[in-house]
């Protein structure tokens, strides 16, 4: 699905009159709270991370969090650039994913430190995968950014924010764990998804894409999968040549609940992922390992 976000209304009139945190935010509003350092996520998936890292510190807003809404289909509100306008430090994710964060930002009047994932993680190229959070291995490296962008703010605080950084950055062990135990034993496993939501997970173990990948990228587009593609798409299922079909739990229409159909016809298992973190996660850590979990079971089932 092709990313088609909207800014709205970003006067500083209406900056100042707006108030409180963004939709299902991970934080709270920290009016009355001036000394913890306001910070503004574009996805609660950072927004999660950055609560981990900052503790009691931070008051974390989050734009985009309910995982029942296509969040390709978002317009970012009054609300969200009052946010943007008391930050001392924006997390966004880049490469053309969330560029409303921009917008915001430039419109705010404030001056926050910006860490962009996107650049944190050396993200190039004419079409990357956004969808970056899915690439555990790195996280680490944002974890730390996001530290040095909080100890930039609040100084005294410096050494506890590194601290949980590192902390994050150990508790992603049990999701490669998870993820190598998959490699091991079915590297090389045709799959199939509707998307590239989860394309860094199906490359960090080792599946390879059983349908054309000009599918996926059509969907993520916004535009119609060829007839070709589809039929493809389909005999993939149909003949059982690839083990599990992950889909986008958040985009659905009529085409990929008929794939979904097709995957339940042939007993292919189904693996949904979702873009936000699910509003009854624990935290990103849990979230993921419970995807990976799924998507192993589903492997298994296939065998």
């Amino acid at each position: 699905m092709n990313v088609r976000w909207t800014v709205l209304a970003s006067a500083p009139v209406l900056l100042l009159a707006a108030c409180g945190s963004g939709s299902g935010g991970s934080g709270a509003s920290s009016e009355g709270k001036g000394a913890q350092v306001q910070v503004v996520a574009s996805t609660n998936v950072y927004g999660n991370i950055v609560q981990q890292i900052g503790g009691a510190h931070v008051a974390v807003t989050s734009i985009l969090s309910d995982p029942n809404v296509d969040p390709h289909e978002y317009e970012a509100s009054t609300k969200n650039a009052a946010a943007v306008s008391r930050s001392k430090v924006v997390v966004d994710n880049g490469v053309g994913y969330d560029d409303f964060m921009n917008d915001l930002v430039k419109n705010s009047g404030a001056n926050p430190t910006v860490v962009t994932v996107s650049k944190v993680l050396g993200i190039t190229g004419k079409n990357p995968n956004p969808h970056l959070w899915y690439d555990v291995p790195q996280m680490p490296k944002v974890a730390s950014s996001i530290a040095d962008a909080l100890a930039k703010a609040d100084p005294a605080n410096a050494a506890e924010f590194h601290a949980n950084a590192k902390k994050f950055a150990t508790s992603l062990d049990p999701i490669e764990k998870a993820t190598q135990a998959i490699k091991s034993k079915f590297t090389g496993t045709e799959i199939a998804y509707t998307e590239r939501v989860a394309g860094y997970l199906v490359d960090n173990a080792g599946l390879k894409l059983g349908i054309p990948a000009s599918f996926a990228q059509s969907v993520e587009d916004g535009d119609d999968p060829s007839p070709a593609d589809t039929k493809a798409f389909t005999d993939a299922l149909t003949n059982h040549t690839v083990k599990a079909l992950i889909y986008n739990s958040q985009v659905t229409d009529k085409q990929t609940d008929a794939l979904k159909q097709d995957a339940q016809t042939a007993k292919v298992p189904l693996v949904p992922v979702s873009e936000t973190m699910p509003t009854n996660a624990k935290d990103y850590q849990a979230w993921q390992l419970s995807q990976v979990q799924a998507l192993q079971k589903a492997l298994e089932e296939s065998q």
